[in-house]
């Protein structure tokens, strides 16, 4: 699909996905298992769960099976999700809404940088690599993440039980 098909169709999801009160974080095109997939990223405030998947995944099945045939493949599965912790980077708005966060850019050439985002212009993504900046072309980006990082001294998120104990009669 070209790049203009896929801003229509992009606009298109993203006013759909909207209108229902979500936040269209991204999608994607993949190629997984010999079948296409459409993966679409949602959020909102507080998360999204299951039941939020599946209000869009109908929305937009509806408009996509009602689509012209030549936006998509002829088969393909479609996949709503939250974009979890390791949250896909797909707009330089993204990377400059995420200064200061890690990161991981796949470059179209296949080199994989990983660092500290410390900047987004209007065409370009600057990052911190131990210590040193690294500047990547948006247009030479072919994905981008978050890291998830575990911090050290953090409390863990669940509480340890303590075992019951005998009674002595």
């Amino acid at each position: 699909m070209d790049a203009n098909r896929m801003n229509e169709l992009y606009n298109d999801l993203r006013s759909r996905i909207e209108s229902l009160g979500y936040d269209c974080v991204g999608f994607e095109l993949a190629r997984e298992g010999g079948m296409e997939m459409l993966r679409v990223y949602i959020d909102m405030p507080g998360g999204v769960d299951l039941s939020d998947c599946e209000t869009v995944a109908r929305e937009l099945n509806s408009f996509l099976d009602a689509a012209d045939e030549d936006i998509l493949p002829e088969r393909y599965f479609l996949e709503v999700s939250s974009p979890g912790v390791e949250r896909p980077l797909f707009t330089l708005g993204d990377y400059a809404r995420f200064v200061g966060m890690d990161a991981e850019v796949t470059l179209k050439s296949g080199k994989k940088i990983s660092g500290t985002i410390e900047a987004a212009d209007e065409s370009s993504v600057r990052m911190a690599l131990k210590g040193e900046p690294v500047t990547a072309a948006f247009a030479d980006i072919a994905r981008g993440k978050l890291l998830y990082k575990e911090h050290r001294g953090e409390k863990k998120t669940f509480k340890k039980i303590p075992p019951k104990k005998k009674k002595k009669h």
